[in-house]
C-alpha cells in the first residue's frame, strides 16, 4: 500500500496552491471527523522553503516531498510513495517529460493540466506501452478549459442515449462569459509552443488537426479546422468568435 493517495506536484505554483487550498479544506490528512474525508495527500516541489511556507499558510501538517523535474531519481522516489500524481508544473514540454516517464514505468497514475498538443503526442507515442505494462493511467488536460467541453460532450451523449436511445452525430460546444485569465504557466506554455513551431514548421499542421491525438488507425471524422473568424451560429442563435483554447479542447 502506498503512503499517499495523492501527491500535488508543483504545489507552490499558482494553480498548485489553489489545488492545495482546496485539498486542505476538503481532505484533511488523518482526519477522523465525520465531515472530513480521510485522504492521504502530500505537497511536492523542488523548493522546501516554499513548500514549508505553503504548509504553514494552509494551517495543516500535510507532508512535504522534495523533488526536481530534472532529477529522475528524486521523481522515482516521489512517485513510488503515491497512487496518483497531480502535476501542475508547466510548460509540460519543458518540465513534464521525466515525471511522466517515472509514472508510466512505476505504475503510478498521473493527471495534469496540459494543453500542449505537440507534447501530448510525444508522450502518448513514447510512454503508452510502458503505461499499459505497468498499469499506470495517464490522463492529461484535467483542468479548465478542457474539462467543461469533455464533460459537456459526455452529458449530451448520455442524455441522447437515455432520451432517444441513440448516439450523437456531432456535438457543438460554445463557451460563454467567464471570469479569470491566464496563469504564468499557461502563458509560458503558449510561448513555448510558438517557439517549437518556429523550429519545426510541421507542427502547425499537427496543432491544427482535431484528430492529431487519436490512435493511428482512428484519425478522422466530421471536425474541420477550428473557427478563425466570427460568424452567426443558427443553433445558438448568436454570433460566435474564435476561442484561443479551441484547438486543445477539440
Amino acid at each position: 500500500m502506498n503512503e499517499f493517495d495523492l501527491v500535488v506536484w508543483g504545489a507552490t505554483g499558482f494553480t498548485g496552491a489553489l489545488v492545495a487550498e482546496y485539498l486542505a479544506r476538503e481532505y484533511v490528512p488523518g482526519a477522523q471527523e465525520s465531515n472530513a474525508k480521510p485522504v492521504r495527500w502530500a505537497l511536492a516541489g523542488r523548493n522546501p522553503k516554499k513548500l514549508a511556507a505553503l504548509q504553514q499558510r494552509l494551517g495543516t501538517d500535510v507532508p512535504i516531498i522534495q523533488a526536481d523535474s530534472d532529477d529522475r531519481a528524486s521523481l522515482d522516489e516521489m512517485v513510488k510513495q503515491t497512487s496518483v500524481v497531480l502535476s501542475t508544473v508547466g510548460p509540460y514540454a519543458l518540465y513534464g517529460n521525466k515525471l511522466v516517464a517515472a509514472c508510466a514505468e512505476s505504475g503510478t497514475h498521473y493527471c495534469d493540466l496540459a494543453g500542449e498538443v505537440q507534447w501530448l503526442r510525444r508522450i502518448i507515442d513514447k510512454h503508452s506501452a510502458a503505461a499499459k505494462d505497468s498499469g499506470a493511467i495517464l490522463v492529461p488536460c484535467c483542468g479548465f478549459d478542457s474539462i467543461p467541453s469533455d464533460l459537456g460532450t459526455l452529458f449530451v451523449h448520455n442524455a441522447m442515449q437515455e432520451t432517444f436511445d441513440s448516439t450523437c452525430a456531432y456535438v457543438k460546444f460554445r463557451a460563454g462569459p467567464s471570469k479569470g485569465g491566464f496563469s504564468g504557466g499557461t502563458a509560458a506554455s503558449l510561448m513555448n509552443m510558438m517557439r517549437e513551431q518556429d523550429n519545426d514548421p510541421g507542427l502547425a499542421e499537427m496543432l491544427a488537426n482535431p484528430y492529431s491525438l487519436d490512435p493511428p488507425d482512428g484519425r478522422g471524422g466530421l471536425d474541420g479546422p477550428d473557427l478563425t473568424l466570427g460568424e452567426f451560429d443558427k443553433d445558438f442563435a448568436s454570433y460566435i468568435a474564435p476561442f484561443v483554447m479551441a484547438g486543445i479542447n477539440t
